[in-house]
């Protein structure tokens, strides 16, 4: 199984490479490949993608050398484009970068300071902090690792008092809430809000059951997913 994760792209020509055109300043951006290809190995419970590749977690996150705007995929012009282009140019938001090549951490912390200054939506704060949770993961700082996973958890329930959400991503949510909870510990909030799931979709009756006997066992590691369970509906689509 592949995950195409094509994040380009303009062509100049027919024929020629592709191009990335920072949709911020303009300029041609030549940290981020124009076609990337995983083969997948499997998913884990946050729905965390586990390749037989390079982790994709290491370029989730990509920027522009000349005006350093982070962003998940460049062939979108940001909606406050205006308010984009004048945080990148502060001198605040550029000493951040003390060098050209930051790690990837840092430059998940640089992303999360332009969606302070942006007042971005709280799910795109919630799957950020997210992410940031699998990177101190992968660093075995437990506890920073749940720190974030709580900051994730307050953003998704933001989320849902946002409203305007469909009856599947309110069910994404529950879902989110219940996994975090239970990497947290907090088995019974985990529990209270996987019961909030709308089981009436079938892949969310299997999500629910899958998480279910994690939360009855008291497990609170990540637990790889049989494929059949996050396999998408002729209904979510």
């Amino acid at each position: 199984m592949e995950l195409d994760l094509n994040r380009d792209m303009n062509e100049m020509e027919e024929g020629s490479e592709p191009v990335v055109i920072c949709p911020v300043c303009g300029q041609a951006v030549n940290n981020h490949a124009a076609e990337e290809l995983y083969t997948v190995d499997f998913v884990e419970s946050d729905f965390r993608v586990r390749t037989l590749d390079d982790d994709i977690l290491d370029t989730w996150l990509v920027f522009c050398h000349h005006c350093l705007y982070i962003t998940h995929d460049f062939r979108y012009i940001p909606d406050q484009i205006s308010s984009v282009r004048e945080c990148v140019s502060t001198a605040d938001y550029r000493s951040r970068f003390t060098d050209t090549n930051p790690t990837t951490l840092e430059l998940f912390e640089h992303y999360v300071y332009l969606l302070e200054n942006l007042k971005a939506p709280a799910m795109v704060f919630a799957d950020t902090y997210l992410r940031m949770s699998w990177l101190y993961d992968d660093d075995q700082n437990d506890g920073m690792a749940n720190r974030y996973r709580e900051k994730a958890i307050v953003h998704y329930a933001k989320a849902l008092l946002t409203g305007g959400l469909s009856e599947k991503d309110v069910s994404m949510i529950y879902y989110y809430i219940a996994e975090l909870s239970r990497r947290n510990g907090d088995f019974d909030r985990a529990r209270r809000s996987l019961l909030k799931m709308d089981t009436e979709i079938p892949m969310f009756r299997r999500l629910f059951d899958f998480q279910l006997l994690l939360i009855r066992d008291h497990n609170d590691g990540a637990a790889i997913m049989p494929r059949e369970v996050n396999q998408h509906d002729d209904q979510l689509s």
